[in-house]
């Protein structure tokens, strides 16, 4: 068809890739034209007739003369067309029409890498204005270079993949690693895991975290609810057994409670999520994060509160005999984790100096890891290297009775070694082992810790404790934040100065005064 005078005139090129083509001098979209008056008259052989045969917009109507053109050489650009179709299942349907009549664009674009077919469908929309707007963006998205590679991959299937880049590729440690993957296999993966990478939306992320949550309350009140109905029965059997002059009573069942998904869970369980999008927009699967701004609780951290310098003095001296009493002491005073504590060698301290650098550890999981390698006939590795941003070592400066408890203590440990003689293992030279001289488990030390503090008629604390308990006497002794910040191992001070800054106490007082004492005055 002939173009009429003054219509302007569209370049075959532009037209299948910008926009819809309009026929000439009406300025209309040919295939919402006919689909329009196919929903107006709604005959079911004009439907039908056009779901056969869906009307393809691209150069070939552009030009006017029905006739496509030859195919160019060279790569194959973005071919858009639009056709309408009814969409089963779908309530309601177009303006005027009764038969649910919706439209969708295709888009195939250039092939991939793998010399696979990139093709992009979306259906379901009510006016062929609406299905041509999202498919200019589409293809808008295209030039721009922000279009997906593919959209089939799903969250679980690039998470999973993920997890293996984090393993195989970064080498992140094995903590970091379990976390990771108990987070997404137990909290993303059942929950936004068959949404679609590139569908996944941040209202999704938010409806996840809390549904995470009221399904982990409904499992903590089921256990609760389980756990009374099995003391009930048990005290009810126990009163019969009383009757009957039995002298052994029976033992409740009991079924494990689950953990509060807390706050702080949640920002570790969102964390794991960011950190797997922003990779996948260095893959450019994606171009956004969607979970940077889900909606996630706010964290509130709790205060310390350390023993009080006499509570602790008390405590050390009633565990004065015991083994491993110079760990203890080390850790109250030193402030150091209970993996430095464990991982710590004689080549780590100079005990002329009482200077100590810390940067080797024995985690939990690293212990279990390198027990199972020596049960499998393998060499176990039991020390890593601290994860610090800098890489250098952490320089801790002793006072001289620690050093003298750490002499005694070797003096012991060499009498050890002698009463073992070739059975004594500590290849490591670690300062604190085992009789025969292997590595501690921080595990039995944790649970050690916790018996010694029950046995001193105490409520039971955490190891983590006596780290905080360090902090606090350095700050009441006016120590500077910043040099308690660096013997900690805190990365930024701020972490040190949010955690242990309401334990300042009386240095801020005694700042204070030598502040003032510093100006001069004539008259008071």
């Amino acid at each position: 068809m002939p173009a009429q005078p003054g219509a302007p005139q569209a370049d075959p090129a532009v037209a299948g890739l910008d926009s819809v083509p309009s026929h000439p001098g009406t300025g209309a979209d040919p295939g919402e034209a006919a689909a329009g008056e196919a929903a107006r008259r709604c005959p079911d052989q004009a439907v039908q007739r056009d779901q056969r045969h869906p009307r393809r917009v691209g150069p070939a109507h552009a030009r006017g003369d029905g006739r496509r053109p030859a195919r160019p050489e060279g790569p194959r650009e973005p071919e858009p067309w639009l056709h309408a179709r009814q969409d089963r299942g779908v309530a309601g349907g177009a303006t005027g029409c009764k038969r649910g009549h919706k439209w969708t664009y295709h888009v195939e674009l250039p092939t991939n890498t793998n010399g696979a077919r990139h093709q992009v469908t979306t259906g379901g929309f009510t006016t062929g204005k609406e299905a041509a707007d999202a498919r200019a963006d589409v293809l808008r998205l295209h030039r721009e270079g922000q279009l997906p590679a593919g959209g089939k991959l799903t969250v679980a299937e690039w998470l999973r993949s993920w997890l293996i880049t984090q393993e195989e590729v970064r080498g992140l440690r094995d903590g970091t690693l379990i976390d990771y993957r108990r987070h997404v296999e137990s909290y993303w993966i059942p929950y936004i895991g068959a949404v679609k990478l590139v569908d996944l939306r941040t209202r999704q992320v938010t409806e996840a975290l809390a549904a995470i949550k009221r399904r982990r309350d409904k499992d903590i009140a089921r256990a609760v609810a389980l756990n009374d109905k099995y003391a009930a029965e048990a005290e009810a059997d126990n009163a019969r057994r009383c009757v009957k002059g039995f002298k052994r009573m029976a033992k409740p069942r009991r079924v494990p409670v689950p953990r509060p998904f807390g706050p702080a869970t949640a920002q570790r369980v969102h964390a794991t999520l960011r950190a797997a999008l922003n990779a996948a927009i260095r893959a450019e699967e994606v171009f956004r994060n969607v979970a940077v701004h889900a909606e996630r609780p706010r964290v509130t951290r709790a205060k310390v509160k350390p023993w009080e310098p006499d509570q602790l003095g008390t405590w050390l001296d009633t565990i004065a005999e015991q083994r491993l009493y110079p760990l203890f002491h080390l850790a109250a005073f030193a402030g150091l984790r209970r993996g430095e504590l464990c991982g710590l060698g004689w080549d780590d301290l100079n005990l002329n100096t009482g200077r100590l650098t810390v940067w080797w550890q024995i985690t939990g999981v690293g212990y279990r890891k390198a027990r199972a390698a020596e049960r499998a006939g393998q060499p176990g590795v039991y020390r890593t290297r601290l994860k610090t941003v800098d890489g250098e070592a952490r320089l801790v400066d002793l006072d001289n009775a620690t050093v003298a408890v750490l002499k005694t203590w070797r003096k012991q440990q060499i009498t050890e070694r002698l009463a073992w003689g070739p059975a004594w293992d500590n290849p490591d030279n670690l300062i604190f082992t085992r009789e025969n001289g292997r590595p501690l488990d921080p595990g039995a030390v944790y649970k050690t810790f916790i018996r010694l503090v029950e046995q001193a008629g105490w409520q039971p604390k955490p190891l983590h404790h006596l780290r905080h308990g360090s902090a606090s006497l350095q700050l009441a002794a006016g120590v500077d934040i910043a040099v308690v910040s660096k013997r900690l191992g805190h990365s930024k001070i701020d972490l040190t100065s949010d955690t242990y800054g309401h334990l300042i106490g009386t240095a801020g007082k005694q700042a204070a005064e030598a502040a003032a004492a510093l100006v001069p005055r004539h008259t008071r």
